[in-house]
């Protein structure tokens, strides 16, 4: 029983072990952040806010072409305009290939180029000491979009953040975007009940009649529900 026993310990000795060695050689930072939208409409103050989580590690290049692996969870940032209708902040870049949710934070907290620091252990220090609020630049925003029927998720339509008014109407204008480091907040949830199509079987095929299905998002423009939630 005794040997059983130091056998045992041996064995949990080696796996903490283990890890602590995989920890020095694949470091990890998880950097929780709230994104918060500012807008008006004819001068009336609208602000959108939500936490998403996003986890930064470096991978194997044995595994992996990328020498950083990232995961994301969280939610879209939805900002109600009042009547004017609601616009989304979406898990997904837009035209700047560094404003999509992992990319932004590295554009608010001014590093290089909008890049991880090398070498990547030291990028991942660095993330791992970030707090505070940050200015974020309107145009390093993720895709920003609107529907002109909440209900019908094929009228989906590309928002400037720039010229929020050519979706939105006269008066509306975006006006502020911070990102704000929150690590013992909770994510957001709750996405799926401002969007009336969510739970339905095919929300981005639409029926033409005798079983047919076509897809209603345009080849250039295409969004799905991991854009507006993941991970969660």
């Amino acid at each position: 029983m005794k040997r059983l026993g130091k056998w045992l310990a041996i064995l949990v000795a080696l796996i903490v072990a283990g890890i602590a060695l995989l920890m020095v050689a694949f470091p990890s930072a998880t950097v929780r952040y709230r994104l918060t939208l500012e807008a008006t409409v004819r001068g009336e103050p609208r602000t959108g806010s939500g936490v998403v989580e996003v986890t930064y590690g470096k991978s194997s290049t044995f595994l992996s072409h990328s020498e950083l692996s990232i995961d994301v969870r969280g939610e879209a940032v939805s900002i109600d305009l009042g009547e004017r209708g609601r616009m989304f902040a979406l898990l997904k870049g837009d035209t700047d290939s560094r404003s999509s949710p992992e990319w932004i934070v590295f554009r608010a907290a001014n590093f290089p180029h909008g890049n991880l620091p090398r070498p990547v252990e030291e990028g991942l220090r660095q993330l791992g000491k970030l707090s505070g609020k940050y200015e974020l630049p309107l145009t390093s925003l993720p895709l920003l979009v609107r529907f002109r029927d909440l209900s019908d998720p094929g009228t989906v339509e590309r928002v400037d953040p720039l010229d929020i008014g050519k979706s939105f109407g006269d008066g509306a204008k975006l006006t502020r975007a911070t990102l704000e480091i929150v690590p013992s907040e909770p994510i957001t949830t709750g996405i799926e009940r401002q969007l009336p199509w969510w739970n339905g079987s095919h929300p981005w095929l639409k029926p033409v009649g005798n079983g047919v299905f076509v897809d209603i998002r345009t080849e250039n423009f295409q969004v799905n529900k991991e854009d507006f939630k993941r991970g969660v």
